[in-house]
């Protein structure tokens, strides 16, 4: 026996290549598929309560999430099976493809960035195709990997902002619709005022973002399989946004009119769910009709669109049946070797990345340096602590805070809340999200700058007012990055970073300051600077 035969003896079956470098991914993206599965049922942590309400609790606007691989690995099947795919590797292209990718995955996994995380497989897989199979493999599987990026949740930040816009364009076209049908309403905010004082709010999944995320998917894969081509495939998909847009107002429309009839009880109750499902109904039939518009038009002005079979031009040819094996056997040899430990590399990477940073500061030394009773502007302020609930402590990743009201005679009450990092950057998003996502609307939103700190000088700060109903509340935030304050999320996110990767004190903490402004804004926001001006130097004194 040659010594040819005897290398190829000992070269590992593909089928083993291929479950070990399958189980590599699997390592490398385990922790960020965890991330996103809570971000697709943020009710999952609920054990408590039942299969069904563990998946539907909780404000998603991701739950088709767990459909898109799926549908993406059967369209991958399907141009596998029924297209011409020739295997010539490009090796230099793929493994620069998959070395980029993997540096940006694990540079997300110490920054805890999963929204790059997650969106980095695309670049991996792209990478795998190109090293073992080629550029024409790439150009037939281009879409389902691209269809990934559809399971990915945006960060917290872009869905709040988001979530604020949509939710006053919802409400306010539902409003303008349901007059002209003749149903009397009225809206301030988000909340929408009926005959016989009736008030209807516009949740956040009321306000079209969950079918905006959900229809794009569709839209996208509609455009794919759709009769139209080039620039009408596109055309087609962007048209997914406006049609989520569309449907959404009609279903705030009926929403109105079950309250008008009925009873807001039955608007926000079964009706709330059901027609949260059958929206998608007239959604998907304008987008049928919008295709079946196109090519009327077209077929009307005398320039009738090319209706080509899916696959058109790229359909596996006779002699190609053994396409499947070359592609199996595309993994043997030092090439193949090669990527598998690149993989298994990445994974032990991830994994030593993606373990807890404890934070330098906690709940304990802040309840410590805070005092339980102040004198501040001649009054004896008393405090007690207050707890969150446990669906702001999953919300926020972590049990490390301080929450606690400070209240004097004769004076309104004050709130002092301090959230701690608990794994490097998590826990400390703008307080606008908690707030927004709990129904309340956000009036104002102005720098501050607060003068005087001991210590500091003068310490910039964000303050916003938010309404719910006719209470109004003062809210005074800061964030606490090292020995450094900034209003910016952004630049508390850059500052602990940097901080994790020079070695540095990499813990972070909102500092909120909140209280009720009653009908003296003016004095309110003097409380809450007053309360600010104390907290800062305390913390200042106990936190390194």
């Amino acid at each position: 026996m040659s010594e040819t035969s005897d290398a190829k003896n000992r070269e590992w079956p593909p089928w083993a290549a291929w479950l070990l470098l399958a189980a590599g991914l699997a390592a490398v993206y385990a922790n960020t598929f965890a991330e996103m599965w809570i971000r697709w049922f943020p009710a999952w942590h609920y054990v408590t309560l039942g299969l069904y309400d563990r998946l539907v609790e909780g404000e998603s606007y991701y739950t088709h999430g767990p459909l898109v691989p799926l549908v993406s690995l059967l369209i991958a099947v399907l141009l596998i099976r029924h297209t011409s795919i020739p295997v010539k590797p490009r090796r230099g292209a793929g493994f620069l493809v998959l070395v980029v990718s993997l540096l940006i995955h694990l540079t997300a996994c110490l920054a805890r960035v999963n929204f790059v995380s997650a969106l980095t497989l695309i670049g991996v897989l792209a990478g795998l195709v190109l090293f073992f199979w080629g550029t024409a493999a790439l150009r037939r599987l281009w879409f389902p990997l691209a269809f990934l990026a559809f399971m990915v949740p945006m960060p917290e930040v872009t869905i709040a902002q988001l979530n604020f816009r949509l939710k006053l364009l919802a409400a306010d076209w539902g409003v303008s619709i349901a007059n002209v049908i003749g149903v009397i309403a009225e809206r301030s905010g988000n909340t929408v005022f009926l005959q016989g004082d009736k008030t209807l709010v516009v949740a956040n999944v009321c306000n079209g973002l969950r079918t905006i995320v959900s229809l794009l998917a569709f839209g996208a894969l509609y455009a794919y399989v759709c009769k139209l081509q080039g620039v009408w495939r596109i055309g087609l998909f962007a048209m997914a946004l406006p049609v989520a847009v569309i449907a959404n107002a009609l279903r705030i429309v009926s929403l109105i009119v079950v309250a008008d009839v009925w009873s807001v009880e039955t608007a926000t109750g079964w009706y709330h769910d059901t027609s949260g499902i059958l929206i998608y109904g007239p959604a998907f039939l304008m987008m049928f009709g919008l295709e079946r518009l196109v090519l009327a038009v077209r077929k009307a002005v005398g320039r009738p669109a090319t209706i080509l079979p899916l696959f058109h031009g790229v359909l596996r040819r006779p002699g190609e049946e053994n396409q499947w094996p070359q592609l199996t056997r595309a993994i043997r040899g030092g090439a193949g070797g090669l990527a598998v430990v690149l993989i298994l590399l990445a994974a032990g990477g991830t994994w030593a990345l993606n373990r807890n940073v404890p934070s330098t500061w906690n709940q304990r030394m802040a309840s410590q340096a805070m005092p339980a009773t102040l004198d501040l502007d001649g009054r004896h302020w008393q405090s007690r602590d207050i707890e969150m609930d446990e669906r702001t402590l999953t919300i926020l990743e972590t049990r490390d805070y301080l929450y606690r009201r400070y209240a004097a005679a004769g004076a309104t009450p004050v709130d002092l809340c301090v959230i701690f990092s608990g794994d490097n950057r998590k826990g400390t998003h703008p307080p606008d999200i908690c707030l927004e996502g709990g129904g309340r609307e956000i009036v104002e939103k102005e720098d501050v700058v607060l003068t005087g700190v001991e210590g500091r000088g003068d310490v910039p700060c964000r303050a916003i007012v938010v309404q719910s109903g006719l209470h109004r509340e003062y809210f005074l935030y800061v964030y606490k990055c090292g020995k450094d304050y900034t209003p910016s999320f952004w630049k508390q996110q850059f500052v602990i970073f940097t901080n994790g990767l020079l070695s540095r004190n990499a813990s972070g903490a909102l500092i909120r300051v909140s209280t009720a402004m009653g009908e003296d804004p003016v004095a309110a926001r003097r409380r809450a600077l007053m309360l600010m001006g104390a907290a800062l130097p305390c913390l200042d004194r106990t936190l390194p």
